[in-house]
């Protein structure tokens, strides 16, 4: 592994272990993904990602690829905790989910300023960005896209032009049923470790 992924070593290992022990197709009704011989089909932002069974391995479908640690650890994460649940329709700031008051600096610094600086200035990139990855518009903020990250779980993505006064500024929303869980670090790796709009 390589040293920068390191700190997802001990995630990994752990997520690995119990998804071995897990019943692969239980696993998928819950998450609303699909079964398949060997294991899973997760949509990913859209693209497929298949989770290897017992092993835990996760492939980028499309170029056979092994996942980058970050995104194979949130995969077995979501699999591992799905409960069936359908989302809320309701949104939710990072800081509202539970323990995200903890981490919102963090989540804030690493994923919304750089979506922020990106395109604070061109919201026509945005929402060029946004049609690649499925984004769907929405009315809010003055650019706005929402995305079915995984299966039951949306996310949305504003973005306020900068201008001579202000500067540019992004949020990331969280379906309100991301709120029932007990933390907010998947979803801080989730919007981390998600493709670059």
């Amino acid at each position: 592994m390589v040293a920068s992924d390191r700190r997802y070593q001990v995630a990994l290992e752990r997520s690995r272990a119990a998804w071995a022990g897990s019943k692969p197709a239980r696993a998928a009704r819950l998450a609303g993904c699909v079964p398949v011989p060997g294991g899973v089909r997760v949509p990913y932002f859209g693209a497929p990602h298949l989770l290897l069974h017992p092993g835990g391995e996760v492939i980028f479908e499309p170029t056979g690829q092994a996942a980058h640690p970050s995104v194979t650890v949130l995969l077995l994460h979501y699999l591992l905790t799905a409960d069936g649940s359908e989302p809320a329709g309701r949104w939710l700031a990072f800081r509202e989910l539970p323990s995200g008051l903890f981490y919102s600096q963090a989540f804030a610094a690493h994923a919304e300023a750089p979506l922020a600086a990106r395109f604070g200035s061109d919201l026509a990139a945005f929402r060029q960005a946004a049609g690649r990855l499925a984004g769907a518009p929405l009315d809010l903020a003055d650019a706005s896209s929402w995305f079915l990250a995984l299966p039951r779980v949306p996310i949305a993505a504003l973005l306020w032009e900068g201008d001579d006064e202000f500067p540019a500024r992004a949020q990331i929303l969280f379906d309100a049923q991301a709120g029932t869980g007990s933390c907010a670090e998947p979803h801080q790796r989730m919007s981390m470790a998600s493709p670059k709009l």
